[in-house]
């Protein structure tokens, strides 16, 4: 693991890495999941990103892009946390990794770390650990949110996990509420 000194460790997004960011003019550490580079690299994407993908290997070479998967034990800890949020089906597993990635560096490394994604719920489950966060291009989140689960037709309260789900009871798709905000300083 890598950390220097009086430097944050940056921990990036796959929306990060897609603004084309020049490594060069950072400074200190980068941490990324595999996953996140799997996804840059999407067959689909592949001509468009080719210098993206590029730079990332030129940084990974250079020591200057780490990748790392975080514990199992970390990436369950999110869950739980995204659970109390609501925010659990709004997370894909990637997000979920670069979440308890940013967890297990601050804790295990006792240093600051900063996790640059544009995704709110990530957002939110980052203020709701206080994991520091920071968007680029567009405004990050203003409030922590609390979500429920519920049914808009029946306006039954589900469990989190529920989410996207159809209603055991009418059939309509299950959709989430605000259930409560916190203002963010």
């Amino acid at each position: 693991m890598i950390a220097l000194k009086n430097n944050p460790i940056l921990i990036f997004d796959t929306n990060i890495f897609l603004l084309g960011i020049d490594f060069n003019v950072i400074e200190g550490a980068i941490y990324t999941t595999p996953r996140v580079i799997e996804e840059v690299k999407h067959k689909r994407y592949t001509n468009k990103n080719r210098n993206i993908i590029n730079r990332i290997q030129v940084a990974i070479e250079s020591k200057k892009l780490v990748l790392q998967t975080p514990s199992n034990r970390a990436i369950q800890d999110i869950e739980t946390s995204s659970k109390t949020t609501g925010d659990y089906r709004a997370l894909s597993i990637v997000d979920k990794e670069l979440i308890a990635l940013a967890l297990e560096l601050k804790l295990i490394l006792n240093v600051d770390v900063i996790l640059y994604t544009n995704d709110y719920s990530m957002q939110n489950l980052c203020s709701e650990l206080s994991i520091p966060f920071s968007a680029l291009i567009r405004d990050g989140i203003k409030t922590r949110v609390i979500w429920e689960v519920f049914c808009p037709f029946c306006n039954e309260i589900k469990a989190v996990e529920e989410f996207g789900k159809e209603c055991e009871i009418c059939g309509t798709r299950l959709r989430r509420r605000r259930k409560d905000e916190i203002k963010l300083i």
